[in-house]
């Protein structure tokens, strides 16, 4: 009689608790895939964005000069020159919306970012923005890197 009372307590026991913990089980899984697809969209999202940036402030570089020198023949300068700016502002915009100035390598990145474009819209071109253009180039290379590094070092850590 007493063999049949335990296996009557077990099995109740295994009919309430089980479905319950069941149910804690499948909620924490979907909350850490729900995390780490949205951590994974934000890296992603801003690998695009610090792309777009770079090249964007690599081209203007590279063109701004020789098309104020007329090495370059467009038909429109002012309007290729107006075309790269509004694709940096574009960037910066993103960059704002991506970045969390609250932590320390972001905000870094984000007042590299607008060193760099405040240099690019008062068009100057000498040897002091440029060698200011590089250095700021490379600190954010360096910063996105970091950053990189330690949400994918999360990521890796999250699935283990």
């Amino acid at each position: 009689m007493i063999i049949q009372i335990l296996s009557l307590i077990i099995a109740l026991l295994a009919v309430i608790i089980g479905p319950i913990l069941t149910y804690r089980i499948t909620r924490k899984n979907l909350e850490f895939q729900f995390r780490s697809i949205i951590k994974e969209h934000w890296v992603n999202k801003l690998e695009d964005v610090a792309h777009s940036f770079l090249f964007s402030t690599s081209e203007w570089t590279d063109k701004y000069p020789r098309i104020k020198n007329g090495l370059i023949k467009v038909d429109n300068p002012d309007q290729e020159i107006e075309r790269m700016n509004d694709s940096i502002r574009t960037s910066v915009v993103k960059f704002e919306l991506l970045l969390d100035i609250k932590k320390t390598d972001q905000s870094i990145l984000l007042d590299n970012v607008v060193i760099m474009t405040d240099i690019i819209h008062s068009r100057k071109f000498d040897d002091e923005s440029i060698s200011l253009l590089r250095e700021k180039n490379n600190n954010i290379i360096d910063t996105l890197q970091k950053i990189f590094h330690q949400e994918r070092s999360k990521m890796a850590n999250t699935f283990r």
